[in-house]
């Protein structure tokens, strides 16, 4: 019985043996193919690196151009918010020198109705009361912030929900007034792909 599971023993390790060297000779003779599957398999490997690195790069690029463009075009629409302000005031003192406040009152109905624009007030320097509002409410309170009353030239004031423009109001050699439009902030949509 002994010499019956030695002779299996010898047997599995010829035949492991004989296995291996199938394995090995098969290895040898076909090495440049096995090689070439390699060499094949590491260039497909560097090619995907070398694409995610440059979609990331791109994505960078992307985002950078679109943020440019956007403060280009804030920029824009403020500066043409600051133009429209200023022909604005001009429309309003006409009005105001021929005591026509009717008026006034529609050009701030009419105006408000614009995109972006929240609320148009016309403030009387002296008193710093309101006198006008496209908001009613306000009609009649008293502002307290200098800066408004004290602006001698168009101002903008930068704020996180919305941006002031403070435009004065001028008779033949004083002001008659302080106009003060509150525009709202700009939201911006992009079609970023999400990831």
């Amino acid at each position: 019985m002994e010499t019956n599971d030695k002779q299996l023993s010898q047997n599995k390790v010829n035949f492991d043996e004989k296995k291996e060297s199938k394995i090995l000779t098969f290895l040898k003779k076909h090495w440049f193919v096995f090689f070439l599957i390699v060499v094949i398999i590491t260039i497909l490997l560097w090619a995907i690196i070398k694409i995610q690195i440059v979609e990331k790069r791109s994505l960078k690029e992307k985002e950078q151009l679109v943020n440019t463009y956007e403060l280009k075009m804030d920029s824009l629409h403020l500066s043409n918010m600051e133009l429209t302000a200023k022909v604005f005031s001009w429309a309003i003192r006409s009005e105001m020198t021929r005591q026509n406040m009717e008026q006034v009152n529609q050009f701030f109905s009419g105006f408000v109705k614009e995109p972006n624009i929240r609320r148009v007030q016309l403030i009387d320097p002296v008193t710093a009361k309101v006198l006008l509002s496209s908001d009613k409410k306000d009609e009649g309170t008293i502002i307290e912030n200098s800066l408004i009353l004290q602006a001698e030239k168009s101002v903008r004031i930068i704020g996180e929900t919305g941006d002031l423009i403070i435009n004065p109001v001028m008779g033949l050699d004083t002001r008659i007034g302080v106009l003060v439009i509150e525009i709202e902030k700009i939201s911006h949509e992009t079609n970023m792909p999400q990831k």
